[in-house]
């Protein structure tokens, strides 16, 4: 039986995905079989946006403007990223120019996730699947400006990520994926899909250096914030 990684997540190590900037650069060479496989892959991926059921996600933090993405896991209920909206009073998605309030449902620091609901914009839900390492898979995000990102990445490997949550306060371990890619502002919150575009992953840090080595939020680690008692005791809490 294969022994999952523990790998130590620290804050000098590494930048939340939200801060970072760098620009996107696959490194594997031979991460496309043909281009016309993945045209396909391209057009369901910007299908979603289109529909709306990936989006961009904006708040004024304690500090400065806040940014990532989201993207809604059932009608009228969207995750991200917790150090996306942490502080926010009032997250927004937008969509095509619209802005749509969100509301809190739960926040968890160590998991780094936020459930939110909108009772004014609803879209077509992602369904939740299981990552298989070695396997490739599309991430969909949004920068500050709001242009729209596809980037295809490489699941190296399952891992538990240990070490501080959000606040920099000590954390419980959580199931990750380390991912090759290279990642950017705003791709915090956005979901790893899978061939069959479904959610493996949500992505929420990078490596220090701005190399191709990224981490995703397994899609098990949601569906336990799903099924949590909502806690919103951190929700206006301020990174440091």
């Amino acid at each position: 039986m294969k022994i999952t990684s523990t790998i130590f997540l620290k804050s000098f190590l590494l930048l939340l995905a939200s801060c970072t900037s760098s620009g996107i650069e696959i490194m594997n060479e031979s991460s496309v079989e043909n281009d016309e496989e993945y045209s396909q892959v391209d057009a369901e991926i910007t299908n979603l946006e289109q529909k709306g059921s990936v989006f961009q996600i904006k708040g004024l933090g304690c500090n400065s403007l806040q940014y990532g993405t989201g993207f809604f896991v059932e009608e009228n209920i969207v995750v991200t990223n917790a150090h996306v909206v942490a502080g926010v009073n009032s997250p927004r998605i937008i969509h095509n120019g619209d802005e749509y309030d969100l509301d809190f449902i739960s926040l968890d620091p160590n998991s780094d996730l936020a459930i939110l609901r909108t009772e004014n914009f609803s879209s077509k839900p992602l369904q939740l699947g299981e990552a298989e390492e070695g396997e490739f898979g599309t991430i969909l995000a949004f920068v500050k400006d709001g242009n729209k990102v596809i980037t295809e990445v490489k699941i190296r490997e399952k891992i538990l990520a240990v070490g501080k949550d959000i606040f920099g306060q000590p954390g419980e371990s959580r199931e990750a994926l380390s991912l090759e890619a290279r990642i950017e502002s705003g791709f915090s919150g956005a979901p790893v899909l899978n061939e069959d575009s479904a959610v493996v992953g949500v992505v929420f840090s990078r490596s220090r250096g701005g190399g191709s080595t990224a981490y995703a939020v397994q899609s098990s680690e949601v569906k336990k914030i799903l099924k949590k008692e909502p806690d919103l005791g951190s929700s206006t809490s301020c990174i440091p």
